[in-house]
This record gives C-alpha cells, structure tokens and sequence, in this order.
C-alpha cells in the first residue's frame, strides 16, 4: 500500500520512461532499453503497492501468446538434442512484451479512481511521439551522409572499434544508409512503424498546426531515411502503407491515392532505388536466400514437430551447411530471411501458428479500435497502426525481425501509442475501475488508511 504522493511520482517515473524510451528509439538500443525498464519498474512497484497497472487491451493476446510459444520451442529443442545455445538468443522474444508495457505505462498516468484525469494518457502518448519526432530527426539527415560517404557516427565518437559501412556492391561509391545500428535494415525497420503512426496522425484534425506539422516532417523525413537504407521489402512495405493510409478516407481518396503514387513514382527515380531494382533480374541476386532456405528445410525435415529451439537455429544449422556443401566463407549462416520459415525451423507448427495469430490478433484489435473509434484521431491512430502492421508483416517474410530488438521495438511503440490514443475514453477508464475494484476487493482503499 503506498501513499498518493508517492504513486504520483512513480506515475511521472513511468511517462518519464515512455518518453526516454521514445526519444532513444531511433538512436540507441541502449538508451531504448533503459526507458522501457524504467517505465517497467515504475509499473512493478505500483503493483506491488496495491495498484493494478496493467491495461487490458487486444495487445495482451498476441503479445503473451508469442513469447509463450518461443519459450515451449526452447522446451521442445531441448527434448529433441537442441538445448539453448545462450541466454541472450533465448531471451531475444522479449522485446514482444514492449507494446503492452508502454500501454500501460501511458494508462497509469489517468490516476486512482477518484483522482482520474482522463486527458493523461492522451497528452503523453502525444508527447512521445513528438518526442520520437524530433529524435527521428538525426538519424534522418545523417541517412544523407552516409549514402554517400558512409559515415558512421559512433566510430566517428570513438563508441566502435571499426566503422559500419553497409557497402552496396551493385553500386560503387554509395553505401545503404545505417543511421547509429549496425547494419541497415535495422534502421529501415526501426523507423517504419512510428513513421506509419506519425503520419496517420500528421492528417488528424484537433491536433494543432504545429503537432501535426512536426509529425508530418518527421514521417517524410523517416520515410526518405528508409529508401536511402536501400532495402527493397521496405520500400514496399512504405509503398503498401501509403495506400493503406490513402484508402482509409482520412482524406478525400481523389487526392490521396494520387499523391501517394507520386511518392512511390519519386521513390522509383532514385538512382540507388533504381540500381538495385534493375538487379532483380540478375539470377544469382537471390543466391544468398537460396542457400540458407536449402539449409532451413533441412533442418525442418530432422525436427518437424519441436524444432531446434527459439534463437538456436544459427548455431544448430552449422552442420547443414557441411552436409549440403555450402562454401566455409558463405557469409549469410544465420536465420532464415522469412519470419516464418524461421519459426517452423525452430519451434515447429506451434511456433508458426503463435506466429500467424501475432499477426492475425494485432490487426484484428485495430481493426475493431478503428470501428469503435470516437474522434478522427483515434480513427487515424487505429488505421496507422494497421498500415505500420501491413508495413512489418511484408517486412517479416523476406527477414527475421523477431530477433531485430531494433525492429520490434520500434512497432512496440508504434502500437503502444496507437493503441492508447484509439482506445475509447469511457472504455479504458472502465477497465481502469474494473481493475481498482478488483484490487479493493482484497485490499482496503489507500485514502482509508
């Protein structure tokens, strides 16, 4: 049982770590990760305090039910010979937990019932996206840089030992944009998803001219950053949820439709972009795919029912390549570049089915937000969640982004703001009342003691 004062200052902990969280998302993995732990805590100690902090949402599913399975995979791999290679490999599902946490945390500022200001989570979810604006920013206009000089920041700080240099051996004299990760499409994949919310909500009307213009030019900008990181599934996927967004009648679809195909048509001029298309025709440009699906098949038909165990699969399959006589200096032994024939690689039908109802249960909890929708912004939140999921799932098939903490935090913020900011009021004070009532059931009020 704590006192109000010091719920309210574990209140400000959690949107202080929301917004630490937001303002690292797209420049430290690092600074990301301390933000979500301290919202985290602020949660935990609530809890333990008497208060329920937890906001019941169509999350929950989805996000609980996949780290279960990848957690039964590593129980299954253990009973067919693969037990866990590490703790860090083991653990890599934990970033699936991001969205729910972050809702909560952004739920817990409505306040005790009694003390509610229902304004709270609104304004902070709103905070952190601008907040996430202004920091998507700098890896925007470094993006410019390193495409033609490869520059990188933390060498340049003396954080790395060796720089990172994604060099395009299609294009000589260019390198794929990186911003402060390790390799580019962590940066294309980060970005996409708040770019998706950011821009859903930069056409919300009530939001004020200078918010919305703000994330309006942090989604272009973010956008520009992904097509310089020359990752092709990403240009689709910003394709694909430009049209998503063009088709919802947030605007009139005469206007929209057209402008987002000027937009792809632009992209397509780009001289990067158009290298790189123009090598789909060449027929060893899937060379590195072919193998390594060769070898994830292989490993599918030895364990088809448990798989070799979530984050085994780049140190079980060393052996495959030797068996199929795949050169010792191939340079692509890790998982299988499809988020789902990774999953059947590793924790077998189980793994794939949690998989395809992570997928399956998100874009149905928007789609309902999106119905019952009370106000244009909660409608636009709702429906930019759903193209940032359109944007990740076609992302998924052609990589692992399970195993990218860039990635999947980045759509776990994505789809915690969206989420707080679709929820109907009434509803989630509801839930919030529900919650306190239960908690009162077993504990006497903190004002009666």
């Amino acid at each position: 049982m704590t006192s109000p004062r010091l719920e309210r200052a574990l209140e400000r902990a959690a949107a202080l770590g929301v917004l630490a969280h937001a303002a690292f998302l797209p420049i430290s993995m690092a600074g990301m990760q301390i933000g979500l732990a301290v919202a985290a805590g602020a949660l935990l100690l609530l809890r333990l305090g008497g208060r329920r902090v937890w906001a019941r949402s169509g999350l929950d599913l989805p996000c609980l039910l996949l780290p279960a399975a990848c957690v039964v995979s590593l129980a299954t791999g253990a009973l067919g010979g693969s037990p866990p290679v590490g703790l860090h490999e083991a653990t890599l599902w934990r970033s699936l937990l991001a969205a729910p946490v972050l809702l909560s945390a952004v739920e817990v500022t409505r306040g005790r019932p009694g003390a509610e200001d229902p304004g709270g989570p609104r304004r902070l979810a709103l905070a952190a996206l601008g907040v996430w604006a202004v920091a998507a920013l700098v890896p925007s206009a470094i993006a410019w840089v390193q495409f033609r000089t490869g520059f990188d920041p933390l060498f340049a700080l003396g954080l790395r030992r060796e720089p990172v240099r994604a060099v395009v051996p299609i294009y000589p004299g260019r390198f794929a944009a990186v911003g402060f990760f390790r390799w580019y499409q962590r940066l294309a994949h980060n970005l996409t998803p708040p770019l998706c919310v950011a821009a859903a909500l930069a056409l919300a009307p009530g939001l004020g001219a200078r918010r919305r213009a703000l994330l309006g030019l942090a989604a272009l900008a973010a956008a520009a950053a992904v097509v310089l990181t020359l990752s092709r599934s990403s240009w689709a996927g910003l394709v694909a949820a430009g049209l998503l967004l063009a088709l919802s009648g947030a605007v009139p679809r005469r206007r929209a439709v057209p402008l987002v195909l000027a937009g792809a048509l632009a992209m397509a001029l780009h001289p990067g972009v158009r290298t790189r298309l123009s090598h789909l025709r060449d027929p060893t440009i899937n060379d590195d795919r072919k193998a390594l699906w060769s070898v994830c098949r292989a490993v599918v038909d030895d364990h088809p029912l448990g798989g070799v165990g979530f984050g085994n699969l780049p140190r079980r399959s060393r052996a495959y390549y030797e068996r199929l006589a795949i050169p010792a200096n191939y340079p692509w032994r890790g998982w299988c570049h499809d988020s789902f024939f990774t999953a059947r690689a590793e924790g077998g039908p189980l793994l794939l089915a949690a998989l395809t109802a992570f997928w399956a249960l998100l874009a149905r909890a928007f789609l309902r937000l999106r119905r019952e929708a009370t106000s244009p912004a909660a409608r636009l939140a709702a429906t930019g969640a759903l193209a940032a999921l359109v944007a990740m799932l076609g992302n998924s098939l052609f990589h692992d982004l399970l195993y990218s903490s860039e990635a999947m935090f980045g759509l776990g913020f994505a789809l915690g703001m969206a989420a707080a900011l679709a929820r109907a009021p009434a509803a989630a004070a509801a839930a919030g009342a529900g919650d306190q009532a239960g908690c009162t059931r077993r504990r006497p009020p903190v004002s009666a003691a």
